[in-house]
């Protein structure tokens, strides 16, 4: 339901009321430890102003990882078909689905549903991000801030705008995922971007692509060198090698 309906229908300590009134007091507005001018989330002003904003509560019992990735698939389905669909009103439209049975010890199953969705939604044009008490997240420009702390674990879906490339960027993911990302975001965007954010969303492709691509070739040749040590020795040599050093000796003190 919308913002509005909130307000109007929901008690105060209600749970989709106390997140609508967090979304106020800190994503609208500013913070000192931001390490910038404006709100903590910049469209959302805008985003409250239009009553743009959609709240759902999933009152399952037993939240599993499977369960709320199949919510939150219905909900990124629903999320496209709501209007706005397209046109400069559509990217303040945002969905924010809450699991208030999860409590603060189900947040690594949020973080883990947000990683396995990342790419289907980013591929959509979409971004899904994760809010709850324990986020570790840092800001972008404070890596001391935490701007993804929640009262309530919440799972957030949103259109991709071009600032949100630093979040593309990131190497929290494998060099593979960064590349996809990143070409969505291209495709998506290119041509509204602004010739830096284009150029570096290039070079990121460029980046992550080689990292893959030299990933690969190490675990080739990794596997390369395990088959040749699997190899007999010819009967000539077999006596001629000094016995191998205990695997606990190869470095002191680190594991092999």
């Amino acid at each position: 339901m919308r913002a509005s309906e909130v307000d109007r229908d929901y008690p105060a300590d209600a749970p989709l009321a106390e997140v609508l009134a967090w979304t106020r007091a800190f994503l609208a507005r500013t913070h000192p430890d931001l390490g910038r001018k404006g709100p903590v989330c910049p469209f959302v002003p805008i985003a409250l102003a239009q009553d743009s904003i959609w709240l759902a509560e999933i009152n399952d019992p037993e939240p599993s990882l499977e369960s709320i990735a199949a919510v939150i698939a219905t909900y990124r389905d629903l999320f496209l078909a709501t209007p706005p669909t397209d046109g400069p009103d559509s990217i303040n439209k945002a969905f924010m689905v809450l699991f208030p049975n999860l409590g603060a010890e189900g947040a690594a199953v949020v973080d883990q549903v947000q990683y396995r969705l990342k790419r289907d939604f980013v591929d959509m044009g979409l971004m899904l991000g994760e809010f709850h008490a324990l986020n570790e997240s840092a800001g972008l420009r404070n890596p001391d801030f935490r701007p993804l702390r929640s009262p309530i674990p919440i799972l957030a879906i949103r259109h991709m705008v071009d600032s949100d490339l630093p979040f593309l960027l990131r190497d929290g993911y494998p060099a593979e995922a960064r590349a996809a990302f990143l070409r969505a975001y291209l495709y998506r965007l290119a041509g509204s971007l602004a010739p830096a954010k284009l150029e570096q969303a290039i070079d990121g492709v460029v980046e992550a692509e080689i990292e893959r691509r030299a990933g690969h070739a190490l675990r080739g040749e990794g596997a390369a060198l395990a088959a040749l040590a699997a190899l007999p020795l010819p009967p000539d040599l077999a006596g001629e090698l000094p016995p191998a050093a205990p695997a606990a000796t190869v470095c002191e003190g680190v594991r092999p």
